[in-house]
């Protein structure tokens, strides 16, 4: 005599009910399979880009929302607005639009050259920021392209950009630097 005989005598015979009958084998295969594919995505991000992750990478980036007054500057983080003329707003109104830019699927690219030691870019005349913060870099002083007059300092020497700073600093001390 057997253990499961005792379960027969009671009246139940696990060896009466298999697990997959023929009917339920239709179902379930297909099911499982499902299943398995659904957990074993190979792409695990929701927002793939056409052709693959690693294609963001050959894709040219767009240039980063504008904001500030009259939309001349352009967006450096979510509350960062920096304008070649008027310099850079911190947690202001001027950058409240930037929050936006974390909503968009593709990623962009702010100001002009590469500066700091953060992957900052030069945001304005002597200004160095990235997506935290601003800070001042003497790389970011000099002329990009001397045929280009966007990129030029208003007031020609460093004197003039340094009491602009002055001036920037003095307006943003209050604000809360993140």
């Amino acid at each position: 005599m057997t253990p499961f005989d005792d379960l027969c005598v009671l009246g139940f015979n696990f060896f009466q009910f298999p697990l997959f009958s023929a009917e339920m084998t239709g179902v379930v295969v297909p099911l499982s399979l499902l299943f398995l594919m659904s957990v074993s995505s190979a792409c695990y991000i929701s927002n793939c880009p056409i052709g693959g992750k690693r294609s963001i990478m050959d894709a040219p980036q767009r240039k980063c929302m504008s904001c500030g007054p009259g939309d001349r500057g352009r967006c450096f983080g979510p509350s960062i607005c920096c304008d070649e003329g008027l310099g850079c707003f911190l947690g202001s109104p001027e950058s409240a639009r930037c929050v936006e830019e974390n909503y968009l699927l593709t990623p962009c690219q702010a100001g002009g050259r590469p500066c700091g030691s953060e992957g900052g870019r030069c945001a304005a005349p002597g200004l160095c920021c990235d997506a935290e913060s601003c800070i001042t870099d003497q790389s970011c002083l000099t002329e990009e392209d001397p045929d280009d007059q966007t990129s030029q300092v208003e007031g020609g020497n460093p004197a003039d950009v340094i009491l602009r700073l002055l001036h920037l600093a003095s307006h943003t001390s209050h604000r809360t630097h993140q």
